[in-house]
Parts: structure tokens; sequence; C-alpha cells
């Protein structure tokens, strides 16, 4: 029972990360403007998604015990960030 629990929260909350630019995405995409995203959070947040990523690979690789939630939350937000970094570079040359 608690084994499904913590897979619950970690699955809620690896989701929760994950989407967590989502907001963001929406409303650079309304304004077709990204002035408001600093570019050293966006630089941060995918280094530490990418290093993150490769940690989690390599202890669970080495333990044999795979967190598919972590997995999820680290592919969604490097794929989130990416967008990101593309609106940010499309629109600030728009303006």
């Amino acid at each position: 029972m608690i084994e499904t629990v913590c897979w619950l929260f970690g699955i809620i909350g690896a989701g929760a990360f994950a989407i967590n630019l989502f907001p963001q995405l929406i409303k650079c995409y309304k304004e077709k403007s990204a002035k408001q995203i600093s570019v050293g959070f966006i630089i941060l947040a995918f280094v530490g998604n990418l290093c993150s990523a490769v940690f989690v690979f390599y202890t669970n690789y080495k333990t044999g015990l795979w967190q598919i939630p972590i997995y999820f939350n680290y592919g969604i937000a490097t794929l989130l960030t990416i967008i990101l970094t593309i609106m940010k570079v499309k629109y600030d040359k728009d303006k």
C-alpha cells in the first residue's frame, strides 16, 4: 500500500515539475513576446534538467532501480525548456 502511495506521489510530483513551464509557454505564445524570460533562467533550467537526468540515469543504472516518473519529469521539462528557448529567440528577433 505505501509503495503504491509513494509511486502516486512520484508521478504527481514529476508531472507537476515536468509541466511547470507550460503556463509560461502559453503566455509567451499569446503575447508573442518573451522579453519577461531571462536568458539566465533558460540556461539554468536546461543545465539543471540535463545534469540531473544524467545523475538519475547513472545511479539508476548502477542500482537497478528504474524511476520512470523521474525520466518523464526530466524529458518533458527539457523539451519545454527547448521550446521556450526557441520562442525567446524568435520573439526577441521579431521585436
